[in-house]
This record gives C-alpha cells, structure tokens and sequence, in this order.
C-alpha cells in the first residue's frame, strides 16, 4: 500500500516537473521570439533610415550638381567682365594720355598766338599766322571737346562694369559656399549609409541567431509536450471542427511574413479582432495547462486537449479559469484584450500539434 502511494506521488511530482519545464521553455521561446520582432523592427528602422539618407544623397547631389553648373556660368561671366573692365581701362587710359597731350598743344598754341596778337598789336595789323594759330586752337579746342565726352562715356562704361563685377563676385562666392556644404553634407551621409549598412549587417546577424535559438527551443518544447501525457495513435475532436474561440476579423494570419532585406517574421497562430472584454471560448474539450501572464502574449491560456493537440489563447484582459481546470468547448475560459506586445485589441490564438505550431484555419468552424 505504502510503496502504490510512493509510486503515484512520485508520477505526480515527475508530471509536475514536466509541467514546470513546460512552462518554463515555453517563456523562453516567447521571449526568444520577442526579441526576434524587437530585432527585426530595428532592421525595419534602420532600412528606413538608410533609405533616407541614400535620398539625402541623391537630392544634395542634385542640388550640387546645379550649384556647379551655376558656377561654371558665374565664373565665365567673371572671366567676360573682368576683359571688359581691362578693355575699358585700357582705352580710358589712352584718352586721358591723348587728352594731355592735346591740353599742352592746346596751351603752346595760345602762348604763340599772345606772342603774335602782341608783336603785331602796336602796328594795327593782321597777320596771317593770326588766323592759322586761331584755327589751330579752336581745333584743338573742338578734340578735348570730343575727347573729353569720349572720356566720361568710358568712365561710365568702366562704373557699370565693375558694378557687375562685384555682383558675380558676390554670386560666385555664394556659390563656392553652397558646393562646399554639399560637399560636407554628401560626405557625412556616406558616412552614415555605411555605418547604416554595418548596423543592418549586425541586426541580420542577430535576426539569424534567434531564429535558430527559437527553432531549436520550438523542437525541445514539442518533445516536452509530447511527453505531458499519453496521447491516442489517431487525433480526434469531440466534433468534426473545432470550435472559433470568438468572432472577428482576422487582423494577422499564420506562417511567414517576408519583410525588408530578406528577414520575414513568423506568425504561430493567427490574431483575431475583439473588443476589450469579448467572450472567448474553448476551442474544444480538455485541461488547461497553462493560466497566467506570459511575456509579450499577455494573460494566456494554453489547453491540453488530450489527443495531441493544444490550443493557446493570449492578449486577453481577465483569465477566468485555472490551471488544472477541465473546460468543455464553446465555455468562456477569458475576456479578451490588449495585454503584452498586442498592437491593437485582438486575441491571438494558436493550434498545436505535438506541440508544433500548425493552420489552424483548416481546423475551424
């Protein structure tokens, strides 16, 4: 009698180590996967961030690109007004030469014509040279004249040209300024591209690895499951489908979402859109093994079915059955919710086979 009570305390003290090391693998591959979308969210952000600063590029580019253009034409301009100011100059400076000398032929010619005007005024007479030195002067008078405007024309010409002078000056350097910070930002974005790169390098990495690490935690969890009890050669329901465990709008479907550069997320069940505080019912007859907070599925609920198959219910707001409880399918077990890493109100549901995450759709009124 003695040793039958040793032999089913001991069953009972090894099927609840089962069960503790159930629940136990069971947290770490939550968390594994946790950290799998944490991972790849950050893939996602830094794709967006590298994306952007490849934009960045392109557009400074752009904009430097046309900054040059502006200044090859600017400088061509620089090149035309500076020949031209040389140009005038040149030509003011011949003017002011002619106009020198014509001021001290002009000068000679008048002394000559006092000397005459004087040598010939006591006598009252008229001398030809009078009139020749007269017309000289007078000619003379007429070139300073039109030299003179001649002048003031170029000494014009010369204000207006170095007034443009200075404006492509200021503009070339406005310009110089501009290519020299596109330049700079073109360099500092590369600089972030590829440090973007090596980080999305690192993440993939990481994606990698977790990926792995849930696989081969899914595999050991299977054979724990396997182990929970003893389980018929052939799967069968109380019916022929399994029951909805509430009504809804499926909001993510199960299997693999491909996202950026390769990496996919993998969905174990499917979310269900509810209300806070919608009823959710057992999929089927069974016992639920599992009645608590768990990670980033919130308050769950996992049910042994008894023919190989567990049903897993998480997000919920209110737990209303314990573990070890024996529910029947269609009883309300929880209140749905937005707990853990739940985006939206939803209940996510997931179906098990050997403890291996299946469709569940095919299974389903």
């Amino acid at each position: 009698m003695h040793r039958k009570v040793l032999t089913i305390l001991l069953c009972a003290l090894f099927a609840f180590g089962f069960a503790d090391e159930l629940d136990d693998k069971m947290r770490q591959l939550k968390e594994l996967q946790k950290q799998l979308e944490t991972t790849e969210q950050k893939v996602k952000q830094t794709d967006t961030k590298k994306k952007k600063a490849e934009s960045d590029i392109q557009r400074t580019s752009s904009l430097k690109h046309l900054t040059e253009s502006n200044l090859k034409k600017l400088k061509a301009e620089e090149r035309i007004v500076t020949d031209s100011i040389k140009s005038v100059s040149q030509r003011l400076q011949i003017a002011e030469t002619r106009l020198g000398d014509l001021h001290r032929e002009q000068n000679a010619e008048l002394n000559i014509l006092m000397r005459v005007d004087k040598s010939y005024k006591p006598q009252q007479i008229k001398h030809r040279d009078h009139r020749y030195l007269k017309t000289f002067v007078e000619g003379s008078r007429r070139q300073i004249s039109m030299l003179s405007g001649y002048r003031v024309s170029l000494t014009q010409a010369q204000e207006l040209h170095l007034n443009e002078a200075k404006k492509v000056k200021t503009g070339v350097r406005k310009e110089s300024t501009k290519n020299t910070q596109y330049e700079k930002q073109i360099k500092n974005l590369a600089t972030q591209t590829k440090q973007l790169t090596n980080e999305q390098k690192k993440l993939q990495s990481q994606v990698e690895k977790l990926k792995k690490d849930s696989a081969s935690l899914e595999s050991l969890i299977s054979q724990l499951m396997a182990q929970q009890g003893k389980e018929p050669s052939s799967y069968q329901w109380t019916g022929r489908k399994i029951a909805w465990p509430l009504k809804g709008k499926i909001i993510r479907s199960f299997g693999q979402e491909t996202r950026s550069y390769g990496t996919s997320v993998i969905s174990n069940g499917i979310d269900i859109a509810a209300a806070e505080g919608t009823s959710v019912m057992a999929a089927d007859d069974g016992e639920i093994i599992f009645s608590d907070r768990y990670g980033g599925q919130g308050k769950m609920i996992i049910i042994d079915h008894k023919n190989g198959f567990f049903t897993l219910y998480a997000y919920n707001s209110d737990l209303l059955v314990g573990r070890g409880a024996k529910v029947k399918k269609g009883q309300t077990i929880a209140k749905s919710g937005m707990t853990g890493s739940a985006s939206a109100p939803s209940l996510h549901f997931e179906l098990r086979k050997d403890g291996k995450a299946i469709n569940p759709m095919p299974y389903l009124n």
